[in-house]
């Protein structure tokens, strides 16, 4: 167990095997056919974890999860390899916003999360994270060992503003992280607004609203224009972004860490957003839903 705390190469390449296997698992959502729950619907419609349950995810994750100069077992490279050392804070960023921010600041309520899932998100976030970590120490590692025979990118040692290809990575990530964080605020607003109008309606005191069975379906309009979970759109657009900053920085393109989050992130998240979209349409009716498409306008 030593050598996956921090992971080591061969340790690294366990995980990373074991994390290209969650794709198989999320193939079998799409083959299931099955109809959604009400419970499922309602952490997909409320996004972000519980605060018990998104604390863990997100200590797990920053344990392994740290610019090349962590304690990981290689020394620290002797050169700035500065997109490597942005890559690690982006994700910082996301996850401060995801586990922190979200359920303590922004969310109205925090639908419950039974440990064993909070137990596998907490072995995600670990898995995902070393792999990530170990993507870029290690390859500013294997780059620093092989400079003499095999020229370091530029774009891994120069100033941005020299090499600005990455940077256009970075920028897609910076405007999913924000439409993210903005359509699930207005989300949470609409439930919001709904609770306060059913806690009148019924004579509840308003100072401790109860968010229990409270669904909304946004009007078309804003974020919610095309599709009904915009939410999830947006993080993969920051995701490709982050993989896009890694592939125009030179660590890499196909089968990288970056590439597979995104891939898993898609394929586990897509059904969940297609049965709640069938939930919806149930319950609501279609008009509700406006011909808006679950998550990809026009196709999804």
């Amino acid at each position: 167990m030593a050598d996956f705390f921090p992971p080591t190469p061969q340790a690294y390449n366990v995980l990373f095997r074991g994390f290209q296997a969650l794709l198989p698992q999320a193939s079998r959502q799409w083959a299931a056919h099955r109809p959604a729950k009400r419970a499922s619907i309602s952490l997909a419609v409320t996004p972000g974890p519980s605060l018990k349950a998104s604390v863990p995810s997100i200590c797990s994750s920053s344990s392994t999860r740290s610019p090349p100069d962590s304690s990981l077992p290689l020394p620290h490279p002797p050169l700035s390899f500065l997109y490597h050392e942005l890559l690690a804070l982006l994700y910082l960023l996301h996850y401060l916003n995801r586990a922190i921010t979200t359920p303590l600041f922004l969310a109205p309520s925090m639908s419950p999360i039974a440990a064993p899932v909070a137990i596998l998100m907490a072995v995600f976030q670990y898995v995902n994270s070393s792999c990530l970590s170990c993507w870029l120490v290690y390859d500013a590692h294997s780059k620093l060992s092989h400079s003499n025979s095999i020229p370091i990118p530029s774009s891994l040692l120069s100033p941005p503003f020299t090499n600005p290809l990455p940077l256009l990575g970075v920028v897609l990530f910076t405007l999913g992280l924000y439409s993210n964080i903005a359509s699930e605020t207005t989300l949470f607003a609409l439930r919001r607004a709904a609770a306060l109008r059913r806690a009148k309606s019924e004579g509840k005191p308003l100072h401790n609203l109860s968010y229990h069975k409270v669904y909304v379906v946004p009007e078309p309009k804003g974020w919610f224009k095309y599709v009904l979970y915009p939410h999830y759109t947006t993080e993969w657009l920051e995701w490709t972004g982050y993989w896009l900053t890694g592939g125009l920085a030179g660590l890499g393109w196909w089968g990288t860490p970056a590439m597979w989050f995104v891939v898993n992130e898609v394929g586990t998240m897509a059904p969940r957003a297609l049965d709640g979209w069938r939930w919806y349409e149930g319950k609501f009716g279609k008009r509700a839903l406006a011909r808006r498409a679950a998550v990809v306008p026009g196709l999804l």
